[in-house]
């Protein structure tokens, strides 16, 4: 494995770079540099399908997803809405190296094209810290396309009449959509800040523990959410870090932007 990220990223990456300097137009550049990129291969694991691990959460496994902001982390880059720290480049590390299996650890699946084929590519470290014999579950259960799969319906019975709490900032992206959220049989709420979460990562998990095991636990804070659902799971708890599940329905349904154009804090 370790060959072949090194070929990936010290010998094909600079060769796409030198050939594309003799093409004048930009687009072109481009595009052989995309081709030549996505021609490669790389090793990479087991991904459960969208369904898949819908079913295992309506039957009460807890997870912990992990996309490009979670990577960069573990890389020890930053991102705009959580600083790294030793502690949070740790904590994500383990995270994706995870075998226990008290807690789902959820990664893309392998893309064929797109960003994150480019991002494997440019960024093919991130691959060392993967189980690469082991399945991981899917982190694109709260994304756009998920809901051309399931709709809503099948996301509603894993809290259908369940006690819930919630862990978002109420001066964020998150909020609790009656169409999705309507069957809950009741809920509270733990306000954490909207960038930044991770430094209050001891308070949130105090606050989180005081609560009893038949509570479930919803959590909508970055990669801090990564940490706390890995966490509370490992106490015995479900928790569901459910990312931008509510505004990536909006956007399917035409009444909102990408999550990701909205602003992070009100």
């Amino acid at each position: 494995m370790c060959i072949k990220i090194f070929m990936l990223r010290f010998v094909y990456k600079p060769l796409c770079v030198f050939l594309s300097l003799f093409i004048p137009n930009s687009k072109l550049r481009r595009k052989l540099r995309q081709t030549i990129l996505y021609s490669r291969d790389f090793p990479y694991p087991h991904v459960l399908s969208i369904p898949e691990t819908v079913k295992l959460l309506q039957n009460g496994a807890s997870i912990a997803r992990l996309g490009d902001g979670e990577f960069n982390l573990a890389l020890g880059s930053e991102i705009y809405y959580q600083k790294n720290s030793p502690e949070i480049q740790r904590r994500m590390i383990e995270i994706l190296k995870n075998t226990n299996q008290r807690c789902l650890v959820a990664i893309p699946p392998k893309p064929e094209s797109g960003f994150f084929r480019e991002y494997f590519t440019r960024c093919a470290r991130i691959l060392n810290f993967m189980r690469l014999n082991t399945t991981y579950a899917n982190a694109n259960i709260s994304r756009n396309s998920d809901f051309l799969v399931n709709g809503i319906t099948e996301y509603r019975k894993i809290w259908e009449n369940r006690r819930v709490v919630f862990i978002y900032s109420s001066a964020g992206r998150f909020e609790i959509t009656p169409e999705i959220f309507s069957n809950i049989l009741e809920y509270e709420h733990i306000d954490v800040p909207p960038i930044d979460a991770f430094e209050q990562y001891k308070q949130i998990m105090q606050r989180a523990k005081s609560y009893p095991h038949d509570r479930l636990f919803l959590i909508s804070c970055g990669p801090a959410a990564t940490v706390i659902a890995y966490d509370l799971a490992n106490l015995g708890y479900q928790a569901i870090d459910i990312g931008h599940l509510p505004n990536c329905y909006a956007n399917q349904l035409g009444n909102a932007p990408m999550p990701e154009d909205l602003p992070v804090s009100k």
